[in-house]
């Protein structure tokens, strides 16, 4: 079984949340929407493609809500979900006006997702991923600016969002790219103060919860 069926695949919210920094500091360097800003107490996330998820970081522990666009076969209500974590409501984004439903939901004890109900879907794997993730990252710097980034470059900033210790530099030199063709520019800049803005809003989540 893969990490998109199987809770005990899924490490800890800390990776989580370094996978959404990650990427929406990326989004943010191209000037594309990286989605929904954290709060103090939750961090939400949009693939793009129709699954989000909401991470609650407040009450007795972490809490994660999955709607993945994959994942159908057995889908949980709103009130399913609040009933099986003893919530009062769910986090983030997910607001009482939504009817979406939900394919898993779990809390974090401090060693795993425990209590974990249905699945975490492709959208929470994704995130914990590291050839995803650098494969993304890879394509929306692509996408916007017909340039590549060194894939080590890329490597070492995830590795540092990871460990909550980055620094401009190490951002910098993950944005720093080579056109594709030699006798070409650049159809645009990354712009590393922005992508640095964008990822100093998760510091204190992640150093909150490594």
């Amino acid at each position: 079984m893969n990490r998109y069926q199987d809770w005990s695949l899924i490490p800890s919210p800390a990776r989580i949340v370094s996978g959404v920094a990650f990427t929406s500091a990326l989004y943010a360097a191209v000037d594309l929407a990286p989605g929904y800003a954290p709060g103090p107490e939750a961090v939400a996330y949009d693939d793009g493609g129709g699954s989000t998820l909401a991470l609650g970081l407040d009450g007795a522990g972490p809490v994660l809500v999955v709607d993945d666009h994959d994942e159908r076969d057995a889908p949980m209500s709103r009130e399913q979900v609040v009933s099986a974590l003893g919530l009062t409501g769910l986090p983030g984004h997910l607001s009482p006006a939504d009817d979406r439903t939900f394919c898993g939901a779990a809390r974090w004890d401090g060693r795993s997702w425990s209590p974990a109900f249905g699945v975490p879907g492709q959208v929470v794997g994704n995130l914990v991923d590291e050839l995803h993730l650098l494969g993304e990252a890879d394509q929306i710097l692509a996408d916007v600016t017909g340039g590549e980034a060194e894939r080590p470059a890329l490597a070492a900033l995830l590795g540092a969002v990871r460990t909550g210790a980055w620094s401009r530099d190490t951002l910098a030199a993950a944005l720093r790219l080579t056109p594709y063709e030699e006798d070409e520019e650049l159809e645009a800049e990354p712009d590393v103060d922005a992508a640095t803005e964008a990822l100093e809003v998760y510091r204190p989540l992640l150093l909150r919860l490594l």
